[in-house]
């Protein structure tokens, strides 16, 4: 007989774990930056995603905040920490909204993330730069965060859909 709580806690650490390494990966093997600075697919969010369906909305914070920091162990806590943490809570802070009136699919939740985590990230900018002019980027963000976003929601509801967890290992 296996603790069910354990379980979760395994489970939950695997996908923190998987997350880091896509996430600090992501930028060695697939760097999008040809299309514009600072732009990647965000493919670790496909594990958030994951998260939020699978556990709920109190291990999506936990696992997505964990993550930025375990990846800023890795690459620095200067201020590309800062602007991800920024692009992380603005991201997390419209989902859980959205997730919680559940009028949005995987699609909207995802799209708005990768939206919201530009914007964020533009204000974290502006702010430590001290400068507004960042916000012209914007459009770039949004375009950027429109196309990851799916491609993120498609990824995510492909696990959702075809893999079930059940308390059995």
């Amino acid at each position: 007989m296996t603790n069910p709580s354990i379980q979760k806690m395994t489970r939950l650490a695997l996908l923190l774990a998987i997350g880091v390494v896509i996430n600090y990966g992501e930028a060695f093997l697939l760097p999008l930056a040809f299309i514009a600075p600072g732009v990647k697919l965000g493919l670790a969010n496909t594990i958030g995603l994951i998260v939020l369906y699978y556990y709920g909305p109190k291990e999506y914070v936990s696992i997505g905040f964990l993550r930025v920091v375990l990846v800023a162990l890795f690459t620095g806590f200067g201020f590309n920490f800062y602007i991800a943490l920024s692009g992380w809570f603005l991201a997390t802070l419209f989902v859980i909204i959205l997730y919680s009136i559940q009028r949005f699919s995987i699609f909207g939740l995802s799209m708005t993330s990768a939206v919201m985590h530009g914007v964020g990230q533009i204000i974290m900018v502006a702010i430590l730069y001290q400068t507004q002019y960042v916000i012209n980027y914007l459009p770039i963000l949004l375009f950027t965060g429109l196309i990851s976003g799916l491609i993120i929601a498609v990824i995510a509801r492909e696990v959702v859909t075809r893999v079930r967890l059940t308390t059995s290992l």
